[in-house]
């Protein structure tokens, strides 16, 4: 049996070794500051081919708006298959230059921004009427949603695909319907008007003003299996318009990170960095809000994203702020240790009715509190107060765990072998406990992460009888599927692959029952362990 190649970095967290140049593309920190500008590099690299069709355009490129991501696949495979020759500089100021001047609006890039965050095992966008069986079968809707054409355009796409797949039709199995009349009319004039190239968000947003990003930033996110963080990002502009930011991390078991990272902001609020993250090698996907207030997305390691963390950073105040409380919750009856995280927080503290808080530690942007809940409180959500500090949080208080989800309720994992690393599968656990409301309804009261054990069973008997657990991969104490090497391997029937068809099951630890003879509360996810993939572009 084949075996990935792995490696570990110094914490003994799995790491993974090879970079994918044109996932990288967008999120590579920029070179040399004498870079032409876009405008001179998209007449000197495309000029000789797109002619010109009115003043500053060029036939074709100024008919199609796209994200930074969607302009790096069109000029790699303008490079890969027209034989394009670009400089580094020039790629840098062509993506800059068109994710400027033909990208999306911010209320555009909304509903698919899961596709730029490269968010695994997300369920995709649902096209309406015939796109959803003609566009969206080989690959994601949102890679769609995020381009704007006219419906001559997207005709134009149509024939383009044609021309570049001719087996197309058979391999949608469309032979039993007039495909291509529904393809040259009906899809172009639905795309035509569900994605237009000419809208009002994005004529209003190119005249909005860009924000400058620079300053102290107050930032907390969650890792999925690994718990919150959060800390602080000082970043600053450069003179060639890029950011760098330094960060200083500390997540909910004490551990300190520090991290710097270079970055690109397109559209007036795409921002696109690569990072350092102690031993980790990121990039980053965040948006900026329009007034600059916020920065929120994800970070993910650099040639594995479907390893990354939540991020949301505030402008730090100059009145009191709570930013974050981390945990979510505390059972009744009991003591815990609590960290209010912001800015300026002094003053009196308090967690609601039925709770005494006591201070243990302060510093310039966090106080870590110790709770604790009368056995007489009543369950339910409390608001976190300290002082005068304004954007007030909750925590729950909790009597039972009632019930555990586990997301993402199903999942895809990749085998690794070769010159190809596995793609692993990240699990979370939410617990929930489920009151009686006076109404006669249940109403689910959020609990957050709690300690739990992973392990993984067969999905049903086929995966029983041909040992899928043992065989297609383990999960760690993290949450992490990480799947086995490619086959064939011998020791299975007809010297099959490591595929395997699992359920993943998280059991709630003791010490989150409010006793120690509780029930254990379990919570499941279907997981599928499959073959290779070859090909990894930036929204898929």
């Amino acid at each position: 049996m084949t075996t990935a190649k792995r490696r570990y970095d110094k914490s003994g967290h799995l790491r993974f070794g090879i970079l994918l140049a044109l996932a990288a593309l967008v999120a590579t920190a920029p070179r040399a500051a004498q870079t032409p500008s876009g405008a001179q590099a998209l007449q000197a690299a495309c000029g000789a081919c797109h002619r010109p069709d009115g003043p500053g355009r060029l036939a074709r490129i100024s008919a199609v708006r796209k994200t930074p991501e969607g302009w790096v696949m069109t000029i790699f495979r303008m490079q890969h298959v027209h034989g394009l020759k670009l400089s580094d500089a020039q790629r840098d100021a062509l993506v800059r230059y068109l994710a400027d001047t033909q990208g999306l609006a911010p209320s555009e890039a909304k509903p698919a921004r899961f596709a730029l965050e490269r968010r695994p095992n997300v369920p995709d966008l649902e096209l309406p009427g015939n796109l959803q069986t003609m566009c969206a079968r080989c690959h994601s809707a949102a890679r769609i949603a995020l381009q704007r054409r006219d419906a001559g355009e997207w005709l134009k796409n149509v024939n383009w695909h044609l021309a570049q797949w001719p087996t197309i039709e058979y391999q949608q199995n469309a032979r039993d319907r007039h495909w291509w009349r529904t393809a040259s009319t009906v899809v172009p004039a639905e795309l035509g008007k569900l994605f237009p190239l000419h809208t009002e968000s994005w004529r209003i947003w190119q005249h909005h003003k860009a924000v400058d990003l620079g300053g102290r930033w107050l930032v907390h996110g969650h890792r999925p299996g690994r718990g919150d963080y959060w800390g602080t990002a000082d970043i600053t502009r450069g003179g060639d318009g890029d950011y760098r930011a330094a960060y200083r991390l500390t997540d909910e078991h004490g551990t300190a990170t520090d991290g710097a990272s270079h970055a690109i902001v397109y559209t007036g609020y795409e921002w696109r960095g690569t990072a350092k993250l102690g031993t980790l090698d990121t990039h980053e996907v965040f948006a900026a809000s329009a007034d600059g207030s916020t920065l929120s997305g994800r970070w993910f390691i650099a040639d594995h994203p479907e390893i990354g963390a939540d991020w949301t950073a505030v402008r730090a105040a100059t009145q009191p702020q709570i930013v974050a409380v981390s945990p979510d919750s505390i059972r009744i009856g009991s003591r815990a240790r609590i960290v209010v995280f912001g800015s300026h927080l002094g003053g009196k503290i308090s967690f609601g009715p039925g709770t005494h808080a006591r201070l243990i530690a302060r510093s310039a942007d966090r106080l870590e509190i110790e709770v604790a809940v009368d056995s007489a409180a009543h369950p339910g959500y409390r608001t976190v107060r300290v002082g005068r500090a304004s954007d007030a949080r909750s925590i729950a208080l909790y009597d039972r765990v009632d019930r555990l989800e586990v997301t993402p309720a199903y999942a895809i994992a990749r085998l690794g072998g070769g010159r190809i690393d596995p793609v692993s599968a990240q699990f979370d656990a939410v617990a929930y406990e489920d009151i009686a409301a006076a109404d006669g309804k249940t109403r689910a009261l959020r609990l957050g992460s709690l300690p739990v054990a992973w392990s993984v069973a067969p999905f049903n008997e086929e995966a029983v009888r041909d040992r899928d657990v043992d065989y297609a991969g383990h999960i760690d104490a993290f949450g992490q599927f990480m799947p086995a090497g490619a086959g064939p391997n011998p020791q299975r029937k007809f010297s099959a692959d490591n595929t395997g068809n699992l359920f993943v099951v998280a059991t709630l630890k003791a010490q989150a029952h409010p006793a120690a003879s509780a029930k254990p509360v379990v919570g499941k996810a279907h997981l599928i362990v499959t073959v290779q993939r070859w090909n990894t572009p930036p929204i898929y």
